[in-house]
């Protein structure tokens, strides 16, 4: 045990970058620093296991008193310690307070390393000799009772100061190092409480990206990759699933537009085609319906690129052309375009929709996607801009999702196209929302939907190609694939990775759903994942807030899902300085609040100072 002095602080738990957290004296030596008795080296370090001189004990001494005055003879008292020396004045309080008288040939030898005898008498003495009747019996096999020192060193050991080595031996001559001096210290102080330093953020360790529930994408494309089929990958994810075809020619409505952030009065509609501007390309018809009419009290036609003005009062929709033409409509607007089923559906240009904010002048998107296939109806219902875009569930919708990279193994896609409309098909059985009048919304609230961007995606639309046949070769006629379980449509969540399991329904929700059970997942820590591990950085007053603590000094993980150190954590405990926790729970809370939202696999929380 020892310790020793320094001077200059550095970035550890201490304050000193070669003294972390886990250090054995790292409170003791935190404390050394706080109470001004030592600075450390230049270069950040504490250096712990170096040993202490003579004069830099009597300068740790000297500093532990409280700095008193000291009136400094004309002549030195030790003849090898120069007036100007860096610790002269400390030596000299030392030899006034009787703690040395330095050596018989009248030096004080300051470079020296003290040895643990003569450290033990100076702490005596610094304690003002007090009385002591010093045991018959030494306690220690390496000093015998007529031992020079030994009745300092058992003093030493009666208040606690030190114990001693593990194998009954206080070793008098060996040197004190740095970090025993700051023990001895600490202990010979009262072992006072140390207010632990505050982190300002935190490293977290983790793995994986999303909830954790169901298929694992990047699974799915590790198993693709291996030589597993679509059915195979399903069936691994989901127990006791069976991949059938089921009737799935729907018109589903997917709000694109009309929630969050999205602007509530205006917004901008255009229709597009891509190749050569003819005049004749990208037509389209807007019709303007009123509550309770089945008709259109009024008909527009145009062409490409003309914007539609979008402009809401209260639950009304008026749309005004570039022209400044201006028609209103109480119920909804729909905008239908060439080259799909509702308008002009044996033209083969490739005819889509942009949606832009405000009034579309400088051309800001207002949507992640485009939209090609099924027509758009412009509405307010809740007293917003509501846009859905109503198209085929079983193909046109599956087209436009954007849910997995297209270059990806077509197994890996056949089964993203399989949940996807298994997904979607519940979301149409359980029927529209009033609020967005949709069944479904364009985003990971339900599923990523982008249209056009998604199948066009690639030079010449290469990728989009290969995402559009997958999702093809899970079509037969007016069905399409689905995952079922007791002759159900089975929920099928999806999301990118895990850190190595898969986890049960009811242990990040609520509800116990048999198929969606807790699966080992070798496949997410392929190397072809680049979350099968990551860092983030959690800050300081981030953590705090996520815990309701003045402050955060550690975080660990103290509940996990079962199955052992690759689960997901359920519950994790913050500590405050004062000793205070606070623990979260609950996967998707955790993730939440101590992840930014990526994944409740986490593995550790260092502190950074």
């Amino acid at each position: 045990m020892a310790l020793t002095l320094v001077a200059a602080p550095a970035n550890a738990a201490t304050g000193f970058s070669d003294v972390p957290a886990s250090h054995q004296f790292a409170k003791e030596i935190s404390w050394l620093a706080g109470e001004g008795i030592t600075t450390g080296y230049a270069d950040g370090t504490f250096r712990p296991k170096d040993e202490v001189s003579r004069e830099a004990f009597a300068a740790f001494l000297y500093r532990l008193s409280g700095r008193p005055s000291v009136s400094l003879p004309s002549t030195s008292p030790f003849k090898d310690v120069a007036k100007g020396s860096q610790f002269y004045k400390d030596i000299v309080w030392l030899s006034k307070q009787g703690i040395t008288t330095g050596w018989a040939d009248g030096t004080f030898r300051p470079k020296d390393t003290i040895d643990r005898d003569a450290m033990a008498a100076f702490l005596y003495r610094y304690k003002g000799s007090p009385s002591f009747s010093a045991p018959k019996t030494s306690p220690f096999k390496d000093m015998s009772t007529s031992s020079k020192f030994y009745k300092e060193v058992t003093w030493l050991r009666s208040t606690g100061i030190t114990t001693g080595y593990a194998d009954g031996t206080f070793r008098p001559k060996s040197g004190v190092s740095r970090e025993a001096t700051a023990a001895f210290l600490y202990r010979l102080s009262g072992s006072p409480y140390v207010k632990p330093l505050i982190p300002t953020s935190f490293t977290v360790k983790g793995a994986g990206y999303g909830h954790g529930v169901g298929m694992s994408q990047y699974g799915a494309q590790a198993m693709a990759l291996d030589g597993k089929s679509a059915s195979d990958i399903l069936t691994y994810y989901y127990k006791g699933t069976t991949v059938s075809s089921v009737e799935a020619d729907k018109n589903l409505k997917v709000q694109v537009y009309g929630s969050g952030s999205d602007w509530k009065d205006t917004a901008t509609v255009v229709v597009r085609s891509i190749g050569d501007d003819k005049t004749d390309d990208g037509q389209w018809r807007l019709r303007f319906y009123n509550k309770g009419e089945s008709t259109p009290h009024t008909t527009w036609y145009g062409k490409n690129n003309e914007k539609l003005h979008i402009i809401r009062s209260g639950t009304s929709i008026t749309i005004e052309r570039d022209g400044g033409v201006k028609a209103t409509a109480t119920k909804d607007v729909a905008l239908h375009w060439e080259a799909t089923t509702n308008y002009q559906s044996t033209s083969d240009e490739d005819v889509y929709v942009d949606i832009y904010k405000g009034n579309g002048a400088s051309e800001i998107r207002a949507t992640h996607g485009k939209y090609r296939h099924g027509k758009l109806l412009i509405s307010a219902p809740s007293s917003r801009i509501n846009i859905t875009n109503e198209l085929k569930l079983n193909t046109e919708y599956l087209y436009g999702i954007a849910e997995m990279p297209s270059s990806w193994d077509a197994d890996a896609l056949q089964a993203q196209a399989i949940v996807a409309r298994g997904y979607a098909l519940r979301a149409y059985n359980s029927g529209r929302s009033a609020s967005c009048d949709c069944h479904i919304v364009d985003d990971t609230r339900d599923q990523n939907y982008s249209g056009w961007v998604k199948e066009n995606e690639g030079t010449n639309a290469y990728y989009g190609k290969r995402w559009v046949s997958a999702v093809n070769a899970t079509v037969s006629g007016t069905k399409g694939k689905v995952l079922t379980s007791g002759g159900s449509i089975a929920r099928t969540y999806y999301f990118s990775s895990s850190g190595g399991q898969t986890e049960n329904s009811e242990d990040i929700w609520s509800a116990t759903l048999s198929y969606l059970r807790s699966t080992d997942d070798p496949w997410s820590e392929s190397s072809i994942n680049p979350n099968r591990s990551w860092t983030q950085t959690l800050s300081q007053s981030t953590a705090k807030s996520a815990f309701g603590l003045s402050d955060v000094v550690s975080i660990k993980v103290t509940g996990r899902t079962a199955g052992g150190s690759d689960a997901a954590a359920t519950k994790v405990t913050a500590t405050s300085s004062t000793g205070k926790t606070s623990t979260i729970t609950g996967a998707e809370r955790i993730r939440s609040k101590l992840a930014n939202g990526k994944s409740p696999w986490l593995w550790s929380f260092t502190a950074n100072y």
